[in-house]
C-alpha cells in the first residue's frame, strides 16, 4: 500500500511554478501535484498536460473549493500574493506563499490572523533553510559548540534593463531589497535566532545610477549586534555567491550559491570538515517539509519560522519606506 501524500495546488504558473512542479513531480516523497491554477485556462490546460495533473483550472476560486487540494503554493509575483492567500485561507486551505511573502508587515500579520481562525498554516517558501546542508551545518555548530560572530552574503545578478521585466517596474514592487535582499536577510535574521541573539536594526545604504527607475537598485545592509552582518542585493551587478561565517577559531564558507547550499567547508582550528548534500532541484525540501507537518497535523514550523518571516518583512518594508520607495510596499 502506498503511503498517505499531501495533495498540493499551485496558483500562478510562471517560470517559479515550474521549478517547483518539477521538484514535486520528480523528487517530493511526501507531495503529489494534484491541482493547477491560472487566469488564462490555456495556459493552465498546457501546465496540467505537461506534469500529468488531475485538475485543471481557469480561475483561482475553482482552486480554492477543490475538496482534493490540502495546501496551495502561491507563485505569483508578491505584489499579488495577499488576494490569492487570503483566497486559499478563507476556505480552509493551507499555504507556502513565495517570498517574498508580502510587501509589507501588516499583511503578514493579518494572513497568520486568518490562518489561525481558519485552523491552517501559512508559511513563507524560505527554501535556503530547509536545505539538507544547511541544516546539517547547525547539527554540526551545535555538536561543536561553534558560535559565530559575523556574516557576509550576498545575492545579485547583472539584468539588462527591461521595463517589461518585473524586478525593474515599480507598479509591481520590483526592486532588489523584495527580489533578492530578502533571501540574505532572512539567512541573517535565522543564524540570529539559531544563537539566540536579537536581530538589531541595520543600517542601509542603497545606490544606483538610475533614479527614473523608480525601484532600488542595488541595496547593502549592516548589522551592528553581536552578530555582525554585512548583506549585499543587487538588480544591476553581479554579486559573490558564496556566504562566509566567521568566529572565535572557526570559518564557514557556503560555496556557490549559498542559497542553494550544497557544499559547506567548515574550518574549524587546524581542521576542515566538509558538508556535501546534492541540493537537487531545491524545492522538494521545503515540499516535503510542509508536507510532514501536515501529515503530522503539525500547525507551526520551526524551520519555515512565521515570527521570523513577519520579522524580515518589517526590515524590507522599512528599508524601503526610510529610504524613498515606499510605493513598492503598497498593499
Amino acid at each position: 500500500m502506498n503511503e498517505k501524500k499531501i495533495k498540493w495546488g499551485i496558483a500562478g504558473l510562471g517560470n517559479i511554478a515550474h521549478r517547483f512542479a518539477q521538484d514535486l513531480t520528480n523528487n517530493s516523497k511526501l507531495g503529489e501535484l494534484q491541482a493547477v491554477a491560472a487566469r488564462n485556462c490555456d495556459k493552465a490546460e498546457q501546465f496540467a498536460v505537461t506534469y500529468k495533473v488531475i485538475s485543471h483550472y481557469g480561475d483561482y476560486e475553482q482552486l480554492a473549493t477543490d475538496p482534493t487540494v490540502d495546501i496551495v503554493y502561491v507563485a505569483t509575483i508578491h505584489p499579488y500574493h495577499r488576494p490569492l492567500v487570503e483566497l486559499f485561507l478563507s476556505h480552509h486551505k493551507h499555504v507556502l506563499v513565495e517570498k517574498p511573502a508580502f510587501t509589507n508587515y501588516q499583511d503578514w500579520q493579518d494572513m497568520q490572523q486568518l490562518a489561525k481562525d481558519n485552523g491552517v498554516l501559512l508559511l513563507e517558501a524560505m527554501k535556503t533553510v530547509v536545505f539538507p546542508a544547511y541544516q546539517e551545518l547547525k547539527t554540526f555548530m551545535n555538536e561543536h559548540e561553534i558560535v559565530v560572530d559575523s556574516i557576509e552574503a550576498s545575492f545579485g545578478n547583472e539584468n539588462v534593463y527591461d521595463p517589461n521585466i518585473f524586478v525593474f517596474n515599480p507598479e509591481l514592487s520590483g526592486g532588489a531589497t523584495l527580489d533578492v535582499g530578502v533571501y540574505g536577510v532572512w539567512f541573517y535574521c535565522d543564524l540570529c535566532y539559531f544563537f539566540g541573539e536579537n536581530v538589531p536594526t541595520p543600517s542601509v545604504s542603497i545606490t544606483g545610477e538610475h533614479p527614473e527607475w523608480r525601484v532600488d537598485e542595488n541595496v547593502e545592509f549592516l548589522f551592528e549586534g553581536k552578530i555582525k552582518g554585512k548583506i549585499g542585493a543587487s538588480i544591476s551587478k553581479n554579486l559573490p555567491r558564496h556566504a562566509i561565517l566567521k568566529g572565535d577559531g572557526v570559518e564557514i564558507v557556503i560555496h556557490d550559491k549559498w542559497w542553494n547550499p550544497s557544499r559547506i567547508d567548515v574550518h574549524l582550528r587546524d581542521q576542515t570538515h566538509t558538508i556535501m548534500h546534492n541540493s537537487g532541484g531545491g524545492f522538494e525540501h521545503e515540499i516535503d517539509h510542509c508536507s510532514a507537518l501536515l501529515l503530522n497535523n503539525v500547525k507551526t514550523s520551526s524551520v519555515l519560522n512565521t515570527e521570523l518571516s513577519g520579522q524580515v518583512l518589517s526590515i524590507l518594508e522599512q528599508t524601503l519606506i526610510t529610504n524613498g520607495y515606499a510605493h513598492l510596499t503598497k498593499r
